[in-house]
């Protein structure tokens, strides 16, 4: 597994105390294998504190100073791709690359429509689209700004919702992404930063009629679509614990300072996954407590379902922090039993050597009125 391999890496530029070339240098000078221990930390997970200073800050007071908007992020993709889907239950058709965005028709019931997007960093084309829909300002310079916390705006014409999309990817690190979405009466547009497979099962079911997505309406397509990403956040979840299984081993038989490295690497991410999850569950309970016209009555409790998702999802992120919290602290106690029982070793080697140590120096000196040489039982002979 991947994980398996992020371990190694790690294992092999820690640096282990207890190995014998290290216990001299560790008694030595403690504080320098220390700071070692905390560089490769840094090195391997990015940050000792998790604190990131990746936020833009400088752009993002540029761009409000500016009338243009500006895109905030990180470039993830090179050509930008469009889909439109217009559905219903009896008709489907898919467009790509297209750039007559009055191709989504508000004013045809019969049809339902969902643009797709991938590349936000092209701002003019995000712009077209708001253009074409009547989206607000506001909502265009959400969409393009990818420090955004996640929320959820009522609108006289749409909601906008916007989540964070978390999934490990090929090196063990967590790839966030921001996705947007605008729901109208009968459209949905999504917004993504690059080309993903979160939706393909959703797709595959559009073209082949399965499932309810072509008899509902945008609203329930908008479900699927965050049930998606909420899934990712599970799958995610499932990794960690794995590694927290192996770490849990690890950490009661022998315990090594690559293990920790791990726990440190586990806890960050969990603490990202925890950051996104709760004003997720906050846009959600915001939707179901606006009554906003844009849900339908009978579609509701699909919106419900995923609150009770979401807050699975955060009670399994809590449990996992608590689970490595657990672990950091049996970690320095088997560090501490283990030095104790070093310190036992060296206290009985001294315990032996330092008594005949004291006879050797004694009897080893060079003087003529020497302790006990006119003593009945005189031992100088026995020394030499």
């Amino acid at each position: 597994m991947k994980w398996k391999l992020f371990r190694k890496q790690i294992e092999k530029k820690v640096i282990d105390p207890f190995k014998p070339e290290n216990i001299i240098q560790a008694l030595k000078n403690p504080d320098e294998v220390l700071l070692k221990s905390l560089r490769s930390l840094t090195e391997i997970t990015g940050s000792i504190t998790g604190i990131s200073f990746n936020s833009y800050s400088k752009l993002k007071s540029e761009a409000k100073g500016k009338t243009e908007f500006t895109f905030i992020g990180e470039k993830k993709v090179e050509e930008v791709d469009l889909q439109l889907f217009t559905y219903n239950e009896n008709d489907y058709s898919e467009t790509h690359q297209i750039t007559d965005f009055k191709l989504v028709d508000k004013n045809n019931a019969s049809n339902n429509y969902w643009l797709n997007l991938h590349g936000i960093h092209d701002v003019a084309l995000v712009e077209a689209i708001a253009d074409t829909l009547n989206l607000e300002n506001l909502t265009v310079r959400q969409v393009i700004d990818t420090t955004q916390r996640p929320k959820m705006e009522d609108y006289d014409d749409y909601i906008f919702f916007s989540i964070k999309s978390i999934l490990k990817d090929e090196n063990d690190r967590l790839d966030i992404e921001q996705l947007s979405f605008v729901l109208g009466k009968n459209y949905l547009v999504s917004f993504q930063e690059k080309v993903g497979d979160h939706f393909n099962y959703i797709r595959q079911r559009m073209r082949d009629n399965q499932g309810l997505v072509r008899k509902k309406e945008c609203d329930f397509l908008l479900f699927q679509l965050l049930d998606a990403i909420l899934d990712n956040y599970f799958e995610t979840l499932e990794s960690i614990n794995h590694e927290v299984a192996y770490i849990e081993k690890q950490t009661l038989t022998n315990p090594k300072q690559s293990t920790l490295l791990l726990m440190e690497k586990n806890k960050k991410d969990v603490s990202k996954i925890k950051k996104s999850l709760a004003p997720f569950k906050e846009a959600l309970t915001n939707i179901l407590q606006d009554r906003t016209h844009f849900l339908n009555k009978g579609n509701r409790k699909y919106f419900r379902d995923l609150t009770n998702s979401c807050s699975n999802a955060i009670e399994e992120a809590n449990a996992t922090y608590t689970a490595l919290e657990s672990l950091t602290n049996i970690y320095f106690s088997s560090l501490s039993q283990k030095m104790n029982e070093t310190m036992k070793v060296l206290t009985t080697v001294s315990t032996i050597f330092i008594p005949l140590t004291f006879i050797a120096g004694v009897y080893g000196m060079n003087f003529e009125n020497m302790p006990e040489l006119k003593w009945e039982y005189d031992t100088s002979e026995f020394w030499g």
